[in-house]
């Protein structure tokens, strides 16, 4: 008998060993030579379960088996970049149970499980109760063009889930914008330069002074320099998703701490404004009773050459009874702005407790988890809401530790394991007969 969980543990090890952080256009894709490699490979192995396969120019690739009404399953292949503190091999390594590598958890896993899952029930006899079409993009993690060109050349189906979010299954996800805020820069500040990508708390930031500063600090992720006249400083923090931002432990913070301790004035104000997870500094603090409470992170400070200013990159994932215009206002007021604006969005998610489709991957969860859980609320941004009724359905398990976004990202085979499990048993409760 084959063992598709093995199968597909050695093809995701092959599929995240391909270097698939966006990278300059090529002929095969417009995200780079990586996501190029990475969606033939999604191809060929579907090709093998007997499905017919596109891929699209590079944007995407599609992956269908049955007839009738199609349900998706929509996940991507690109990931986030990665940095050299790593453990293990970023593109891929089993050690002591565990496997390590930029995409095991998001997304080329959940995805591989969710393929293999599909190619096992096939193998066993088992038919399709509909058409079934997997989603692969190439550009989630830098701005979803992969579901804009699909949505311009194809019909997107109307219901699905994505296996990118957190198990039990997640009814609603928060609404997500990326702010693009330009402030005056600060007395004495020469330059700023932090973080690499929005939707990151900020791991390093370094900062220029006119001026020396006193370098004594008792926060030894500070590093501080006076040399020809000026204060060199340069802060480490801890990375972490932007959904859940008090995980990690921002750069930028730490910066306006030490210079609000030792210049005080607008770097106060600044500190007062920005350094708050919950928003609350910048007039943001917000909640509702569907989708709880607001996030806000600054994953980018940098100095603007064009205008002197400072610009700062903010991801906010609010609640679904805000929008994202109302929001915008009110950092106008707090941060003495008019030159701000919508720099990406994704409208919220919200699909009721009582769906069909909630239910049944539910229960599929609850029966093999042998647990009794309910629908959650997250802050991320899954594809999802790219269908009319999408939900997103694992793959990270409640109470876990997730390393989605960060160094050492990893799963245990055990876990691996359990999850194709849940995946094979909703496919079959949902789509086959």
């Amino acid at each position: 008998m084959k063992d598709f969980f093995q199968n597909m543990v050695e093809k995701t090890m092959q599929l995240i060993a391909i270097d698939s952080v966006q990278g300059e256009p090529c002929p095969a894709s417009p995200f780079g030579e990586g996501v190029a490699k990475c969606l033939d490979f999604v191809c060929d192995t579907a090709k093998g379960f007997g499905m017919s396969v596109n891929n699209e120019d590079g944007y995407y690739c599609t992956c269908d088996i049955g007839e009738g009404e199609t349900f998706g399953i929509l996940g991507h292949v690109d990931v986030v970049p990665y940095d050299d503190d790593w453990t293990a091999n970023p593109l891929g390594e089993i050690k002591d149970g565990t496997i390590f590598g930029r995409g095991i958890l998001d997304d080329k896993g959940p995805m591989m499980c969710c393929l293999f899952a599909v190619g096992q029930l096939l193998d066993e006899g088992y038919k399709p109760n509909c058409k079934i079409r997997f989603i692969f993009g190439g550009n989630e993690e830098s701005g979803w063009k992969c579901i804009d060109h699909y949505n311009e050349v194809d019909v997107m189906p109307e219901k699905g889930f994505s296996p990118d979010g957190d198990f039990p299954v997640i009814n609603c996800e928060k609404g997500l914008v990326g702010y693009e805020i330009f402030i005056d820069t600060p007395p004495k500040m020469l330059s700023l330069s932090g973080g690499s990508r929005v939707n990151i708390v900020m791991a390093k930031c370094s900062c220029v002074i006119d001026g020396e500063l006193d370098c004594e600090t008792s926060d030894k992720d500070l590093q501080i320099e006076v040399k020809d006249g000026k204060t060199y400083i340069t802060a480490f923090g801890k990375p972490a998703h932007a959904s859940t931002p008090s995980e990690g432990d921002n750069a930028l913070w730490k910066i306006l701490e030490y210079l609000s301790d030792k210049l005080g004035g607008e770097y106060t104000v600044l500190r007062d404004r920005l350094c708050h997870n919950d928003g609350s500094g910048a007039n943001v603090k917000l909640c509702d009773e569907k989708s709880g409470k607001l996030t806000f992170n600054v994953g980018v400070a940098d100095t603007d050459t064009k205008s002197g200013k400072i610009r700062l990159l903010i991801d906010i994932r609010h609640p679904v009874t805000y929008t994202k215009e109302d929001i915008l206002e009110r950092l106008k007021k707090s941060l003495d702005t008019q030159d701000a604006k919508v720099r990406n969005f994704h409208d919220p998610l919200y699909v009721e407790k009582d769906n069909s489709l909630v239910q049944s991957l539910l229960s599929a969860y609850n029966e093999i988890t042998g647990e009794n859980l309910s629908p959650i609320t997250i802050g991320g941004g899954t594809y999802a809401r790219a269908l009319k009724c999408g939900v997103a359905f694992g793959p990270i398990f409640p109470g876990s530790e997730s390393t989605i976004h960060q160094k050492d990202e990893r799963v245990s085979i055990d876990v691996f394991k359990k999850m194709y499990e849940i995946y094979y048993h909703a496919i079959k409760k949902l789509l086959f007969t």
